[in-house]
């Protein structure tokens, strides 16, 4: 199974860093902070808490998040939840800030942290190339933060106030997701739907009753704001997950298949293989 993280000072147990969060729901730290402590290769894991990473500039080493691998960024901006599966080989010239916080620690301001502020999702868009005005807001806000890391209080405005710039940032990366603002509810509504119930839901009659339409029209109308069709999601959300499974966890086929509720492995065998071209055991074989 892929180990899950379920506190920030677990994480640095895990990681070999010896430091202890300033809170704990709450921590900041730079790049340089994590040398030569942290192990130079981080397994894949899950953690129960959220992760803003402004990267400034990495040399070198690796950051894996699903089954995408980023290196060599500069002046990125990385927004990481529980639904994102990690990794990383650490690099020893990267700088930039970690800020790590609980969803408790912003309450009663932010009730559904993936909700109102949708680039947590594992369904949007979580990196975003900041220009030079967006890189000194940020790195403004990251020294702010701290600065004044021991006010409890002033820390979680402060959070709150990164988190509305990184919805600025967001919106202007989304231009072909905006033109109507209802459509645009619409396509993330359903995002969102798929990513509470693509386990046990697979069809996109179960989506449309939800949302209160036909399932012709949100297949139109998903297709029309993100150039794929609305079971075109459901099908990327659970071949992420079977990948994810294949990947970083030793549990066969069989179980897999039971996971994702597929009424035989057989029928999850030719579901992979239709969509991927090879069968799950190739594709993790292949990894």
């Amino acid at each position: 199974m892929i180990k899950r993280i379920s506190s920030i000072q677990e994480l640095y147990e895990f990681t070999g860093l010896k430091r202890t969060p300033i809170h704990k729901h709450f921590d900041i730290l730079t790049h340089q902070d994590t040398y030569p402590d942290v192990h130079k290769m981080v397994a894949a894991h899950r953690r129960d808490f959220c992760s803003v990473i402004y990267l400034e500039s990495q040399q070198d080493g690796e950051m894996h998040i699903n089954q995408n691998t980023h290196s060599r960024l500069e002046d990125v901006l990385f927004f990481q939840s529980s639904q994102h599966i990690f990794s990383f080989v650490r690099g020893e010239a990267m700088k930039g800030f970690i800020l790590f916080f609980t969803p408790e620690f912003l309450l009663p301001h932010v009730k559904d942290i993936v909700t109102d502020y949708s680039f947590f999702s594992n369904v949007q868009n979580n990196i975003f190339q900041l220009n030079i005005e967006e890189k000194e807001s940020i790195t403004s806000l990251f020294k702010t933060i701290q600065k004044e890391c021991e006010n409890k209080e002033l820390s979680k405005y402060l959070i709150l106030a990164l988190l509305e710039k990184g919805k600025e940032i967001q919106e202007k990366h989304q231009t072909s997701e905006k033109e109507i603002s209802s459509e645009f509810q619409l396509v993330n509504t359903f995002k969102r739907l798929v990513e509470n119930n693509f386990i046990e839901h697979k069809s996109v009659r179960f989506y449309a009753e939800q949302l209160h339409i036909t399932a012709n029209y949100l297949n139109d109308r998903i297709k029309a704001h993100t150039s794929k069709t609305a079971k075109g999601h459901i099908t990327n959300r659970v071949l992420l997950e079977a990948k994810n499974m294949l990947l970083y966890t030793d549990m066969d086929i069989a179980e897999i298949s039971h996971i994702l509720q597929f009424n035989e492995p057989s029928y999850f065998g030719k579901f992979f293989k239709k969509h991927t071209q090879v069968s799950p055991k190739v594709f993790r074989d292949n990894q």
